[in-house]
């Protein structure tokens, strides 16, 4: 039971991630759009308060699965 658990946050916390990842060129487009300064690289944007903090609760989140994951008995 504990090796499903470590293995479906596994999944999601990789889904979480890969989506705040592609949500930082929806931020680079926003800034363009609204016709004031943006950076030209969209990981500038994961430098922002929010999107570290976002960040990294997700790895924290995989890597709790993954401990979880190995350290688990399946019954």
């Amino acid at each position: 039971m504990k090796k499903s658990i470590g293995l479906m946050g596994m999944i999601g916390g990789g889904l979480c991630l890969s989506l705040e990842i592609y949500t930082l060129s929806i931020i680079q487009a926003l800034d363009k759009i609204s016709g004031g300064s943006w950076y030209t690289n969209s990981w500038y944007y994961a430098k922002s308060d929010p999107c570290i903090a976002a960040l990294l609760l997700t790895v924290c989140i995989i890597i709790a699965s993954v401990v979880i994951f190995a350290v688990g008995k399946d019954e």
